[in-house]
């Protein structure tokens, strides 16, 4: 059987909720001829009788009814998506999907401008995925997202940048250390301290950086624990293990077990890129990076 159009549907639901071809064909603005002729080809379709006739009249049977729940259902999910499609191409819905390490929303730059858009078009959803700076690229290729932020310089042909936000490093060390009362930190005390490290990954990564920073100083830092990520090294920090550096909005989770302090020596600054396809950016996009852009100034 071939699949019943909406229009058809949208006839039959109207047939079947007043039980009268004339007046259902009053309500649809047609003549009463096709809508009958469309009514009994609809039942030649779908091999059986929807109604019963009563005199001149139409008086729904179970068949029909259990179409007509049916039908009632297909045709307000297919308004729903009208709306929806709608909304998107207006700019007012669909959902902004965006790849990103997980460091890289801890400064609020992203989350705020989500957030403005979000508060002017309620029906815009954003989905956040954390993944590799590489596979962030390949998903962003493939059309599986929007925006990529990445931390190195992106130079490929069909993609455009912005960047959007810089960070620098402070040093995080356990409450009661030697060095969280020093009044200067000095090189040596670095060289002589045990550090929580991040593991090691392919491309930039906090550890690269820390590696290389203390390397331009002279030094081979003495790693005592290797944390999963930045948050669970925040919670091997609070309990002793050792010195860590971390940028400088990841403070905010930091805790009272922890002192914070300036870090000139190690010189280390993270610099946050958005990137996207502009043959490829919607409007809910558009939108996004006008917030991010206003967000700037």
């Amino acid at each position: 059987m071939h699949p019943i159009d909406f229009r058809t549907l949208r006839q039959f639901v109207c047939v079947a909720e007043y039980e009268s071809i004339s007046k259902a064909a009053d309500v649809l603005h047609i003549s009463a001829s096709p809508l009958s002729r469309t009514i009994l080809n609809l039942e030649r379709r779908v091999g059986f009788p929807l109604f019963e006739r009563v005199g001149r009249g139409l008086r729904i049977n179970v068949a029909g009814r259990e179409l007509l729940g049916n039908a009632r259902e297909l045709l307000v999910s297919n308004e729903r998506l009208a709306r929806d499609l709608q909304r998107r191409a207006e700019g007012a819905g669909g959902t902004v999907v965006i790849g990103h390490m997980p460091g890289a929303l801890y400064n609020g730059m992203i989350v705020s401008a989500a957030k403005a858009v979000q508060a002017a078009h309620p029906s815009i959803r954003f989905q956040f995925e954390a993944n590799l700076e590489d596979r962030q690229l390949d998903e962003l290729n493939r059309g599986r997202l929007d925006f990529s932020v990445q931390t190195k310089d992106v130079a490929a042909p069909g993609l455009q940048t912005s960047v959007y936000a810089a960070e620098a490093y402070v040093l995080l060390i356990p409450r009661g250390h030697p060095l969280a009362d020093e009044a200067q930190i000095q090189l040596r005390h670095l060289a002589e301290a045990d550090w929580i490290v991040t593991p090691e990954r392919n491309g930039p990564s906090l550890r690269s950086m820390f590696m290389s920073a203390c390397s331009r100083l002279g030094f081979a830092p003495r790693v005592a624990c290797v944390a999963g990520d930045i948050i669970s090294a925040l919670a091997l920090i609070a309990h002793g293990f050792g010195l860590c550096v971390g940028q400088r909005s990841l403070v905010q989770f930091a805790g009272e077990n922890i002192v914070v302090r300036e870090l000139p020596l190690l010189e280390m600054q993270t610099v946050y890129r958005l990137v996207w396809r502009p043959d490829a950016l919607s409007v809910p996009a558009s939108r996004f990076l006008d917030a991010l852009s206003a967000l700037r100034t």
